[in-house]
């Protein structure tokens, strides 16, 4: 009897985590990504992408949380806060684990501890545009106009200690510049500021400005990294031009830290699918974005990697915000 007993116990017990397993291999909950930039912005546009497809594909509901300000930092901390119960993502810029951790003095989420790698979503081209008034075609004729323009020239950045407002910093410091930065909370402010010429520069993803190059609204005076972009074959690299560093920025996926491994390999299976959606790959190819799946682990060697390469850069400019 004590035998059957026991023995009863143990299939119950198996049949209790083998339903748990199951809950969690297809929650029933509604999913929330938060978004850590302004609606409107290449973030939200991809995460609302990416949701609709994972809802059509899987029946699991997604919906985007925006939950912008202080360079990204509010929306990460409400992630990392989180309950880690495999419902709760969020969709970050690569800035906010690499970058920030080396700036800011109060940051209030440790990137390594707090988050875990989910999913790579997406690599870019940026690309840094200016308003169509500005006399200059490239970037070293933006910094000699600069030094003849003492503090006239803005470049308005998507947050303080942004890789945006590193890579003014590194232009004024290896072309000689004195362009003012200008930090905004998002793209869309962005967008209208260099519009009305309340600026003269951004760094910007291509797809964000590509309809106000066709006007003639904004130009583009070099792109990011080391290689041309093909929808830009004329216009010369950072690196052509005289940057001796050329990082690649990417969107990713991360979850609270202790979220259960089967919750984050089945998101990280929901992003990869998404990402050969048809409709998902149309808006990656109108807005400058390339597919860019990986699994948890080489996701979470990359932004280790790419924290350890904006280091030194961070440092070296003195850069150590509250």
């Amino acid at each position: 009897m004590k035998r059957l007993f026991c023995t009863v116990l143990a299939f119950v017990a198996l049949a209790c985590c083998a339903a748990a397993s199951a809950q969690d291999a297809s929650p029933s909950k509604v999913t929330r990504m938060i978004v850590v930039y302004p609606a409107g912005g290449g973030a939200d546009l991809l995460a609302r992408t990416l949701g609709d497809s994972i809802t059509r594909q899987s029946g699991q509901r997604l919906i985007v949380e925006n939950r912008a300000g202080a360079s990204g930092m509010i929306g990460t901390t409400a992630c990392k806060n989180a309950a880690p119960d495999g419902y709760t993502y969020c969709l970050v810029l690569s800035d906010v684990v690499t970058i920030h951790p080396h700036v800011f003095k109060k940051i209030t989420y440790d990137a390594e501890k707090d988050l875990v790698p989910v999913a790579s979503v997406a690599d870019f081209a940026v690309v840094l545009a200016a308003n169509s008034t500005v006399p200059v075609k490239d970037m070293k004729e933006l910094a000699a106009y600069s030094r003849a323009n003492k503090d006239k020239v803005n470049w308005g950045s998507f947050g303080v200690a942004s890789s945006s407002h590193l890579m003014l910093t590194r232009l004024n410091e290896s072309l000689d510049g004195s362009v003012t930065h200008v930090p905004y909370q998002g793209v869309p402010q962005l967008i209208s500021a260099l519009l009305n010429k309340e600026i003269d520069v951004s760094l910007l993803i291509y797809g964000q400005v590509a309809q106000y190059l066709d006007k003639g609204q904004m130009k583009v005076l070099g792109v990011m990294g080391t290689r041309r972009a093909p929808m830009l074959p004329d216009v010369p690299t950072f690196v052509e031009q005289g940057l001796n560093f050329a990082p690649v920025l990417w969107y990713g996926v991360f979850a609270p830290a202790g979220t259960p491994p089967l919750a984050v390999e089945r998101m990280n299976k929901l992003v990869n699918q998404a990402l050969e959606d048809a409709a998902v790959r149309k808006v990656l190819e109108t807005q400058g974005f390339f597919a860019a799946p990986s699994t948890p682990t080489a996701f979470g060697e990359r932004a280790a990697q790419d924290r350890n390469s904006w280091g030194p850069i961070a440092r070296s400019l003195n850069l150590s915000l509250d």
